[in-house]
């Protein structure tokens, strides 16, 4: 696959529901969220936060970045060398800086290679000016938004479900670049990387210490290994006999050089406009980047703000908590004063301009795919978003039956058969089913209740939400005596007989794949209801609806324009890519207003 001209992407198509979407085939595949791998990754994320408190914390280690010398070395860099003189990026380059900005990456590597073949070329865009369309290469700087790879970031997986895919994307379209093209490459951590205790981040994103050998530093197309069962068997192994797991030092990514020190820092980006990368991990900005940030802000707060953060402000359109805790803590005034807000973390597309400032969520680097905002009543409506509502509820749908056959993992299936044998059990023994399915209804309804996380919701939620588990638990609770019902009767209809332990035996098959969709439906009318908007698509695993944003900072520092290009359905032959949204961001507000919208 050689390097492409650069084209037009399709205006985006029309909010609809859409039928079968292409999946990956080559290892390493989706993760599945109720599978043994994603259970594993979430033992390490339960070990990784009992040790990784205020006391123990990768930051301590860090050496932040002074700003204005973290500038000064960007700048040298893609100039290879030759730096104007100014304070600001832009202003060292001489020209307009192109960044990329692409979050939650790293789930399944044929989608991953796909995003990449997005990122890793030029685009052609209308100008938002009004002029003739603009020819933008790829970007100076590739910045990840957090959430590097999944389930945890570790070195393995950020290998193999980005690096890999990526550097063989880089490697068709390399040759392509002008002699002396420079790249760097930035990025902020989210909790998936924070699982990891940013081991497999680190080896990725910061700067170089020493000199590496060839072999280090020639960018890898091949992975490390097929399957997690494989790095579970290997770190079990060297766990008995003492051993220990040999890491790549460091993961290149080919044509891109890790510039930061730590996993927060700061940029005079261009005149009038400062970058904040924040790391709110693992669960607030804590007190060195306060201080950080506070200090480099002294004498410059007229200056507005271009903030990076790892979760959005904004979260299917609602204040997220972590979001405008992290607001709170930089002392920031996005109310009056006119701030551009990135994220990822919410893996969609979503803008916002919300009183003087715009947010934009784009977490559709890769991983699977969170549905628009479902449910919603007199809120704001979203400037864009991609996918839309109908195309949610389309996909919705397919979440019980997904989550019944298994596509989601087994786990859930593993809890039916923990829950509804002892009250076959119970039922037998005492001779009365209905003692049987009041103990499994009780335990369900308690267990889908915390699964809506009915303790972190405001009141009227939270009662909704402890209905909507009660009602599922009262069905769960009947899934063992109408499975045994509905099997005897099938018997008899063909004139069958069975041993009581054979039939004991399929009433539990049938009820536990019915209690599955029982709680597949549970999970998608949380989401529908907008009570929960995460886990229903979370279990459905989408590869659909993936982008990243093109970035054009304008030497001036005048604005700031955004192209976010993407892909409906990513794997499917001749799918064509599409501009999502294309707006652009004035620090300081003409008579019009602070963002100018136009539409692709």
């Amino acid at each position: 696959m050689g390097p492409k001209e650069p084209e037009r992407p399709d205006p985006e198509p029309e909010d609809r529901a859409y039928g079968r979407f292409v999946r990956g085939k080559r290892k390493p595949r989706g993760i599945e969220w109720y599978g043994v791998g994603s259970f594993w990754g979430h033992l390490q994320h339960f070990i990784a936060s009992g040790i990784a408190t205020e006391d123990i914390d990768s930051r301590d280690w860090m050496h932040a970045d002074d700003p204005h010398a973290l500038t000064r070395e960007v700048a040298q860099h893609l100039t290879s060398g030759a730096p104007k003189e100014g304070e600001t990026l832009v202003e060292q380059l001489g020209r307009d800086l192109i960044v990329d900005f692409v979050a939650d990456t790293g789930d399944d590597s044929d989608v991953s290679e796909a995003v990449a073949r997005l990122i890793f070329r030029p685009w052609k865009l209308p100008d938002p000016d009004g002029g003739d369309d603009l020819v933008l290469p790829r970007g100076d700087v590739l910045f990840f938004g957090g959430d590097t790879a999944y389930p945890v970031a570790t070195a393995g997986e950020i290998n193999d479900r980005l690096i890999v895919p990526f550097n063989r994307v880089i490697a068709s379209v390399r040759h392509a670049d002008p002699p002396g093209t420079r790249r760097a490459v930035l990025g902020i951590p989210g909790n998936h990387d924070w699982y990891d205790g940013l081991d497999g981040y680190g080896r990725l994103f910061r700067r170089r210490i020493g000199e590496l050998s060839p072999d280090q530093e020639e960018p890898n197309v091949v992975p490390e290994r097929e399957s997690r069962f494989e790095h579970v068997v290997d770190f079990v192994e060297k766990f008995v006999v003492g051993g220990h797991i040999q890491k790549q030092k460091v993961l290149v990514l080919d044509g891109y050089v890790p510039m930061q020190s730590a996993s927060y820092f700061a940029l005079p980006l261009a005149p009038g406009i400062d970058l904040f990368a924040v790391d709110r991990q693992l669960r607030s900005v804590d007190f060195r980047q306060r201080k950080y940030f506070a200090n480099f802000r002294q004498g410059r707060e007229n200056r507005r703000l271009m903030v990076m953060l790892p979760d959005p402000v904004y979260a299917f359109q609602e204040e997220s908590v972590t979001g405008v805790a992290m607001v709170r803590s930089l002392e920031l005034d996005p109310k009056y004063t006119p701030h551009l807000f990135m994220s990822g973390d919410i893996h969609h597309y979503e803008r916002l301009t919300v009183d003087a400032s715009m947010h934009v969520t784009a977490g559709g680097g890769g991983a699977f795919l969170h549905p628009a905002r479902l449910g919603a009543d007199k809120l704001p409506a979203a400037a864009k978003q991609f996918p839309g509502v109908k195309a949610s509820h389309a996909l919705l749908r397919f979440v019980p039956f997904h989550v019944a056959v298994g596509r989601a993992g087994w786990l859930p299936h593993f809890v039916m058969l923990a829950l509804f044998a002892p009250a076959l059990e119970i039922g037998v023994r005492f001779r009365h089913q209905a003692i049987g399915a009041l103990v499994a209804g009780v335990i369900g309804a308690v267990v889908l209740a915390l699964i809506g996380d009915v303790r972190y919701r405001p009141r009227p939620k939270a009662i909704r939400v402890v209905l909507l588990a009660l009602l599922a638990g009262v069905v769960m609770g009947n899934v063992p005596p109408f499975a045994s019902f509905a099997f005897r009767r099938a018997l008899f209809a063909l004139g069958v007989h069975t041993s009581h332990r054979m039939g004991m035996l399929f009433t539990l098959l049938i009820a536990v794949f019915t209690g599955a969709f029982v709680f597949g439906a549970y999970l998608a009318a949380l989401t529908r209801l907008g009570l929960e908007s995460t886990q229903a698509f979370t279990a459905l695993g989408h590869p659909g609806f993936k982008h990243f944003v093109r970035l054009r900072i304008r030497s001036d520092g005048s604005a700031v324009d955004g192209w976010v290009i993407g892909m409906v359905d990513p794997l499917r032959e001749g799918q064509r890519p599409v501009l999502v949204d294309h707006w652009t961001w004035r620090p300081r507000p003409s008579a019009s207003g602070a963002v100018r919208e136009k539409a692709p």
